[in-house]
């Protein structure tokens, strides 16, 4: 009886440290070779009103907007970094971001895949009134012209060798610059214009818009880095029917991130943020 008990005290122990020895020998290699994996990181651009930082430090944008649904009806959670928007194409053409939304450009498809478009926006330039009247490139030659620094708005302008491309951060920085004439004229977005026109305050009559450059499409890219299939096909899918059923419109032109959806300048030129233009192209299935 007295051996028993011996044989036990000193079997029990030594078997549960045995057992525990085991399970750190199997256990290390899983956790080794399958790391935990990692959520879909989204750079967004840190421009107004794309993105922005608000008063108490939360993400808002329309591009905030748009992603928060994307994934949610996708059925996905994600990381989101704001970033200027050149670090935005510099992060995902490292592998450092895994999605984000650029101007479809042949820079753009260099750096990743477009997994369908997002809005299409007119590209309007626009200047003091002044007696020389500015109708055209041609009219630019010699002069300082602002655009959002990595915005493209066609090869027409991107290289135009007659006028000083002078880049800022936001179109509310280039209209400011514009009234201190820093700058001769500046071009972006209807949608940044009316934004930076309200927010700064620039009374009607001011400014004048020139003339129309073009129009510029943004799509949803995924970096040529990323190799999470599933993500890309879902993410495709989910953007293909908000285009569908109108949630894009919903977002991009019926919205509440300004007062006004309207902003006149002189000669009774008015922009409008809830007139959409329509998504020209759709993208290649997988």
């Amino acid at each position: 009886m007295s051996l028993a008990v011996k044989r036990n005290a000193v079997f029990c122990p030594l078997s549960v440290a045995g057992l525990l020895l085991c399970l750190c020998f199997l256990c290390a290699p899983v956790s080794a070779d399958q790391p935990a994996p990692h959520l879909p990181l989204v750079v967004t651009p840190l421009v107004e009103p794309w993105g922005f930082i608000d008063a108490a430090g939360a993400p808002q944008g329309l591009l905030v907007r748009f992603q928060r649904e994307l994934f949610q009806r996708a059925g996905l959670r994600y990381e989101q970094r704001m970033r200027p928007y050149p670090r935005v194409i510099h992060d995902l053409s490292i592998g450092r971001g895994d999605f984000g939304v650029m101007f479809s450009s042949p820079q753009a498809d260099a750096v990743g895949r477009s997994l369908g478009a997002v809005v299409t926006m007119r590209v309007l330039l626009v200047s003091r009134v002044q007696p020389e009247t500015i109708q055209g490139l041609n009219d630019l030659a010699g002069l300082r012209v602002g655009y959002v620094r990595g915005s493209k708005y066609g090869p027409l302008f991107d290289n135009n060798p007659t006028f000083e491309r002078i880049p800022v951060n936001s179109a509310e920085q280039g209209l400011r610059m514009l009234m201190t004439h820093r700058l001769d004229a500046m071009a972006s977005t209807e949608q940044a214009l009316i934004y930076a026109s309200v927010i700064t305050g620039i009374p009607t009559g001011h400014l004048q818009v020139a003339f129309e450059l073009g129009k510029a499409r943004a799509d949803f890219y995924v970096s040529h880095s990323n190799t999470q299939v599933q993500w890309h096909q879902s993410l495709q899918q989910t953007l293909a029917a908000m285009a569908q059923d109108g949630s894009l419109r919903r977002l991009f032109y019926q919205h509440d991130l300004w007062p006004q959806a309207q902003y006149c300048f002189a000669g009774g030129r008015c922009l409008r943020a809830d007139d959409p233009v329509a998504v020209q192209k759709e993208p290649d299935d997988d």
